[in-house]
């Protein structure tokens, strides 16, 4: 009993940690990131590795209200990333229902199918609200790169600390 709750407060420790790095990482101006639309997008990075890793048990309810939390602290409209974290969860949720994802590389498509999931949500959102109006094919394709390569990092250091649990 004592090791479970000690766990859980690991986890949840962890996480605040994480969410707190990735609200300084998505607030500060990196020197070779120049422009607005390259910056990878730091939240959605995090939240793909924690929901695909399954590092805490979170419901929906949940990831709706860290959505809103991550609105107020970093977003341009309400609810638009508690809207691309529910989508993203659903889609794992069918991706782990479906497939049996074993391998690295099954890993990695997984999380490139949410990713860009992700992105596309954000981006046809953006779109119909006008929040982002020179959108530009190039600018998407750098940003999904780099997104996707915080989602490895990220996942990369959710795998060291729940390795020293």
């Amino acid at each position: 009993m004592i090791k479970k709750n000690t766990f859980k407060r690991n986890e949840a420790l962890t996480f605040c940690i994480i969410f707190f790095v990735t609200l300084l990482l998505s607030r500060i101006n990196i020197p070779f990131i120049t422009n607005y639309g390259f910056m990878p997008d730091y939240f959605l990075a995090l939240f793909v590795s924690f929901v695909a890793s399954r590092f805490m048990h979170m419901n929906i309810y949940i990831l709706f209200l860290l959505g809103l939390l991550v609105d107020l602290l970093a977003g341009e409209l309400i609810g638009q990333y508690g809207l691309i974290f529910i989508s993203i969860y659903f889609t794992n949720f069918i991706l782990n229902k479906y497939f049996i994802i074993k391998s690295i590389l099954m890993r990695n498509s997984q999380y490139l199918i949410l990713t860009t999931l992700g992105l596309i949500i954000l981006l046809i959102s953006s779109l119909s609200y006008e929040l982002n109006i020179n959108i530009n094919i190039n600018l998407f394709i750098i940003k999904w790169v780099l997104t996707y390569l915080v989602v490895l990092l990220y996942n990369q250091i959710i795998r060291n600390f729940s390795n020293e649990t």
